[in-house]
């Protein structure tokens, strides 16, 4: 039984259609990677499998149930995302921000156990020493980093990410890369938009690539040199200097 199922699923936005009946399904611990160029609707997507933008056609399901019957709180007990990282986060440490995602758990201030939940999964990525850092004084690596660590905490079955190695340097995304490898081998469910085919090729077991017009999904052999240099309207020698 697939845990997260899209059917004929279709989305405009200005008269201007983003995909047309998209379907796809993944099962426990699969990964799909998203890719296209700038302003084909890859974040649009996300929000859309979501349940936060309202699909014109087609039905998003998980474990078999229609995302729109879900409460909000039993969802995101399910499900996390990771937004691209920016700094609305005044007053609040790296420590409160991990809390954050316990916001299903804690009813009113969180508890001794709640706080050393947030601190070992900070530890596990490396980035303990931030704990009590301004989330506004943080490098944009170092907010991504944290904003990961709450999407992480409430241990949910399905990762939805968008662009999670953005403002990252060469050794956090590789850190990045190891912990969706990690949390696969846990049974995870992972969803990601991206602008690195090379990663993608790395993690994926699925990929679906927009295109202003039309979309296509595969496994990860559809990250090759001919497709991305359609979909990407390029000269196909330029991925030559990729690692593929």
């Amino acid at each position: 039984m697939s845990i997260f199922r899209v059917e004929n699923a279709s989305f405009a936005r200005f008269k201007r259609v983003l995909f047309k009946e998209l379907s796809f399904e993944l099962e426990k611990g699969e990964i799909l990677a998203i890719l296209g160029q700038n302003g084909v609707g890859k974040t649009t997507l996300l929000q859309c499998l979501m349940g936060l933008l309202n699909l014109q056609e087609g039905k998003v399901f998980i474990k078999d149930k229609d995302i729109s019957t879900y409460r909000s709180k039993e969802l995101f007990s399910i499900l996390s995302y990771v937004a691209q990282a920016k700094n609305h986060s005044i007053g609040l440490s790296a420590l409160d921000m991990v809390l954050l995602g316990l916001n299903t758990q804690i009813s009113t201030l969180p508890k001794k156990a709640h706080i050393q939940k947030a601190r070992a999964m900070l530890e596990n990525l490396g980035f303990l020493h931030l704990e009590n850092r301004a989330c506004d004084s943080l490098s944009g690596g170092e907010l991504q980093m944290v904003v990961f660590a709450r999407a992480l905490i409430n241990e949910p079955q399905i990762i939805i990410l968008d662009e999670p190695e953005s403002n990252l340097d060469f050794k956090n995304q590789l850190c990045i890369i190891e912990n969706l490898n990690k949390l696969k081998a846990m049974g995870k469910t992972i969803i990601f938009n991206t602008h690195y085919p090379q990663n993608a090729k790395v993690l994926a077991d699925k990929v679906l690539i927009l295109e202003k017009h039309e979309h296509h999904i595969g496994d990860n052999t559809l990250i090759n040199k001919k497709q991305l240099a359609q979909s990407f309207e390029v000269k196909e020698q330029f991925f030559d200097y990729l690692l593929l």
